[in-house]
């Protein structure tokens, strides 16, 4: 069944648990589409795992979950991944780079992967705006944390993908990095009609998101401390 076209990801009774230890309950979630989200949380409140499951690199949960219109659990194997690299780019903790490649190569792969012609003069206005671009040739294992940080963030969004999910993308960049990635992020949204979802416990740009959720307070299965009403 689909759900409604303004709906970019949207979850009903969505549960999910480790074992006999529940991470996720959620009444209702809706993400619209176009939309700029932050998902704001400490660790440990089901966040990161909220992502994980937007973007089928986690299953096995009850309730509904759709993005698109599509539901997650609908879809096994090659069609899920098949769906990750047509809808959406993900920066996931981890960055997921490709160590002995350089640069430029890690922040093309995604389109090359899918076979798309790279436009090799946007992405190199993309890394002079993160001010990577003296990288360009560099491994990515040569590159300091916040340096891989900025080389994921810049091949997510050399995507043009209709959904970018993010988990931590500012934790390792000051100020004026941080500020410049939005910068560039939300631009390159705007341009696309992209849908962009963050899940962070940084709050310094929270004001530039339309729409913030305090994860705690919409997730049940955090415990809340004694005397606490959300």
């Amino acid at each position: 069944m689909k759900k409604k076209a303004d709906s970019a990801i949207s979850a009903d009774d969505l549960r999910f648990a480790y074992g006999h230890k529940g991470i996720l309950d959620l009444q209702r979630l809706e993400i619209p589409q176009g939309s700029h989200t932050l998902i704001y949380g400490e660790s440990g409140c089901g966040k990161s795992t909220l992502l994980n499951l937007i973007c089928g690199v986690l299953g096995g949960y009850t309730g509904k979950l759709s993005v698109f219109g599509t539901e997650m659990a609908s879809l096994k194997g090659p069609k899920r991944d098949r769906f990750r690299a047509e809808k959406m780019a993900v920066i996931f903790q981890q960055f997921n780079l490709i160590p002995y490649l350089t640069v430029r190569e890690n922040v093309a792969l995604g389109l090359r992967l899918r076979k798309q012609t790279v436009d090799y003069h946007r992405l190199a206005e993309i890394l002079e705006h993160l001010q990577i671009s003296p990288l360009t040739a560099q491994r990515a294992l040569s590159l300091s944390h916040g340096q891989q940080q900025r080389v994921a963030a810049a091949r997510a969004i050399m995507s043009r993908s209709p959904l970018i999910l993010a988990d931590e993308p500012t934790s390792a960049l000051d100020d004026t990095n941080s500020r410049l990635f939005l910068d560039l992020l939300f631009r390159e949204a705007a341009e696309n009609n992209s849908t962009v979802v963050v899940v962070s416990h940084d709050l310094r740009h929270r004001k530039r998101f339309d729409q913030v959720i305090d994860f705690a307070k919409i997730n049940r299965a955090v415990k809340k401390p004694r005397g606490v009403s959300v």
